[in-house]
């Protein structure tokens, strides 16, 4: 029979033991997946904003509108998942490019959610994966620097 402190000391190692590996994943963890995330999102981008219509006739997309077009972001989105997928290809995440890129990245995809919350309110729940990404190229950006490879 178990007694209250074996079940509690169970539940604080347990505890324990997931944070050292959410901590673990989150400093030593490879950026694979965050990456192809982010690359599938930016090629959903481009299809979207290039496909015949008028997506930015929506109020979400208000703020981007009055900088550009669709096309132009389109273009946008565009480079970035070709570059994307080529540090994705080459494995190269720690490189001059993939730290500038990261820069980069994280800039377009939190000045997007910036854009869609200063958009329209209350807010879509939809935003809720974007506002994600953005914090994944956060996470991309500050990973990149780290342990940098030559």
């Amino acid at each position: 029979m178990y007694s209250i402190s074996d079940v509690r000391a169970v539940l604080n190692h347990s505890k324990e033991k997931a944070y050292r590996r959410l901590l673990y994943i989150a400093l030593k963890g490879n950026l694979h997946s965050i990456r192809l995330t982010l690359a599938i999102a930016e090629a959903f981008w481009v299809i979207s904003l290039l496909w015949p219509g008028d997506t930015f006739s929506r109020p979400t997309y208000a703020v981007m509108g009055g900088i550009m077009g669709e096309f132009g972001w389109g273009v946008v989105f565009l480079g970035t998942a070709i570059c994307q997928w080529g540090i994705l290809l080459v494995g190269s995440y720690h490189s001059r490019f993939a730290q500038v890129f990261s820069a980069w990245n994280m800039t377009l995809w939190c000045f997007v959610v910036t854009s869609m919350y200063l958009s329209v309110y209350p807010p879509p729940a939809a935003i809720s994966g974007e506002a994600a990404l953005a914090l994944a190229a956060g996470w991309i950006f500050v990973r990149a620097g780290l342990n940098r490879e030559h």
